[in-house]
């Protein structure tokens, strides 16, 4: 196993373990399980595509700054998955400059949040810029056609 297999690994062992302890936290305070199951859920959801845009960022740049915020911000809560994805937001900016918009506005760099990258086609699968779907450009986060293409 490589050293970005690994911290991608350990990363998401961190979001599940964060969510456990957010869930046996609600539990405690006399949240409903169905409530807290369904918090958990999302808590991991959020981590795991959150470390899948850092390794990502990771791979296209070869800075492990992605996984740097993801430490920072933590896992399991709204704080930390809002802090997270505002934080990988900025750093797909400054590891892919204009990346962020896909092939509509810079055909000469992929996505790494909302075109091409681990929203995307590296991630769910198809291309990148303007193909069909319902949305604006290609696979991405907010549909099937990107943001802004």
């Amino acid at each position: 196993m490589s050293i970005d297999n690994a911290i991608h690994a350990l990363s998401n062992f961190n979001a599940v373990m964060g969510s456990v302890n957010s869930m046996v936290d609600a539990k405690n305070n006399g949240v409903p399980t169905s409530d807290a199951l369904i918090d958990f859920g999302f808590n991991v959801t959020n981590g795991v595509l959150r470390n899948a845009a850092a390794q990502d960022i990771q791979q296209r740049s070869g800075s492990y700054l992605g996984y740097a915020i993801n430490s920072a911000a933590g896992y399991g809560n709204p704080v930390a998955n809002a802090q997270g994805t505002m934080g990988l937001i900025g750093a797909s900016m400054l590891t892919s400059p204009f990346g962020i918009f896909g092939y509509g506005f810079n055909p000469y760099m992929t996505s790494t949040i909302y075109g091409c990258g681990p929203f995307g086609g590296g991630f769910f699968g198809g291309g990148c810029g303007c193909g069909s779907g319902f949305m604006f450009g290609g696979p991405s986060f907010f549909g099937v056609r990107g943001f802004w293409c």
